[in-house]
Formats: structure tokens, sequence, C-alpha cells
């Protein structure tokens, strides 16, 4: 009696399951991947919904109980959500949700970058400077007389800062006249990507130059750029945009240059 048909069915059977078991195996190991990060990011999502919803955080235990993860687990995501600036824990208000914003994480990555490549300070202060003059003409147009005011009462007080002995350095005030103007886009990013830049680099002190001339040099531009918006000569203030850029970004590396050496 011929059995290789039989010896053959057998052996695909075996292959066939074989491979079943492998492919099993394998979509185990996937759901148990996505478990990990579901759990990972268990918390981050309750908080986000919680937040959109304007409800309250419970307690560690009840979050424990809620998210089904161990008091350790929420210890440690909540912890990430605190240095992300999600959160903030306090022992009289408990958890309480903050206002979302990116710089956060971005300065975050950046503090840990820097110590390793101080020059990547350039490379942050390139994609700032480049999203500025890509969203100038759609900032200036948007903004109103008061925020035009607004520019204007910065300018005086940095000069009053500069004009006073010793020399103070408008550093808030130089944050503050770049922010103001792109803030009525209302784009979150954007918004966090210049904050980070301004963050950092007062951190790293690239803006401590308490030279008169060069300040009084950088807020005239400023002050050009604001009077070109006061009286819609876009153009204008762009091209002092662009001027003002290039002044800052040669004293910067020069005096920075000398910093690291």
């Amino acid at each position: 009696m011929d059995n290789s048909n039989g010896i053959f069915s057998n052996r695909f059977l075996d292959a066939f399951l074989g491979r079943a078991y492998n492919v099993g195996v394998l979509i185990n190991n996937i759901n148990q991947i996505n478990k990990m990060k579901n759990s990972n990011l268990a918390l981050l999502s309750y908080l986000a919904l919680n937040a959109k919803e304007g409800k309250s955080i419970p307690s560690i235990a009840q979050l424990s109980e809620d998210l089904g993860l161990s008091t350790s687990a929420v210890r440690e995501q909540l912890e990430v959500a605190r240095q992300l600036e999600l959160v903030e824990v306090k022992t009289k208000t408990g958890i309480q949700t903050t206002a979302f914003s990116a710089a956060p994480a971005i300065c975050l990555a950046y503090r840990y970058g820097l110590e390793m490549q101080p020059e990547l300070i350039w490379d942050l202060l390139s994609v700032r400077q480049h999203l500025e003059l890509s969203f100038w003409q759609e900032a200036v147009v948007n903004l109103t007389k008061k925020d035009v005011d607004y520019l204007a009462e910065i300018v005086d007080i940095a000069f009053k800062k500069i004009n006073n002995r010793p020399v103070i350095i408008p550093i808030e005030e130089h944050k503050e006249f770049h922010l103001a103007i792109y803030r009525p886009l209302g784009n979150s990013f954007l918004q966090s990507i210049m904050e980070s830049y301004w963050n950092i680099s007062i951190e790293t002190g690239i803006h401590n130059l308490t030279d008169k001339t060069y300040l009084q040099n950088v807020w005239t531009y400023h002050q050009k750029m604001q009077q070109a918006i006061a009286t819609k000569e876009y153009d204008l203030g762009y091209q002092a945009l662009i001027t003002h850029f290039e002044l800052v970004r040669t004293q910067r590396k020069a005096e920075l240059k000398q910093r690291f050496e």
C-alpha cells in the first residue's frame, strides 16, 4: 500500500501548523507590544481627555484603579507629564492639567543635545528665523492697533533699559517683541518653537551682551519694524527684520565662538 500521499499530507499539515503557530506567536507579540505602548500612553490619554472635558484629575490611587496600572507605573508616567509641563503636582491642590505647549518637550530635548553639541543652538536659531520670515506677512496683517501700540511700548521700555546706568539688557522685551508679532496667528506650534529658542538662548546666555552701541542698533531695527507695521509698510518691516537677524547672528556667533573655545 502506497502511503506517500499520507506522508505528504502529514508533512504539509505539520508545516502548515508550524507556520500557523509562528504567525500566532508573531500576532501575540505584536499585541503585547501594542499593549505596552497603550499602557505607556494611558495616563497621557487620560489627562488629555479630562482636560478637554474640564474634569478634575483624581488621586494617584484612583488613577491606578481607573487605568489598571500599578501606582508605581502611574507615578512614573505622571513624572513624564510633569517634566513636559502638562501637569502641575502640588500638595494642596493635587494634580492640575496646564495649557498645552510643545515648548517644554523641545527645550528638554535640546538641553540634552546642547550638552553634547553646543553648536546645536544655531540650528534652533536658523529654524526660528526662517519661521519668522515665512510667517511675517501673514502675521503683521493680523495685528490690531492695540497690538501695534503694545509693540511700541516694548520698544520704549527697551530703550529706557539700554540708556540706564549701568545698562540693563532688555532680554525679556526682546523675547516678547518677537512673540507678540506672531501670537495673534494662534499657531501653537510656531509659538512653541519660538518660545523654545528664547528659553534655551536665555539659559545659554548668548543674549547677555551689554555693549550699548550694539543694543541700540538692535533696538533701532525693532523700532523700524514697529513703525513699518504701524504705517502698513510691511515690506520695509520685513527688510528691517532681515537686517536685524543678520546683525544678531554675526554678533552672537563671534561671542559664542569665544565662549566655547
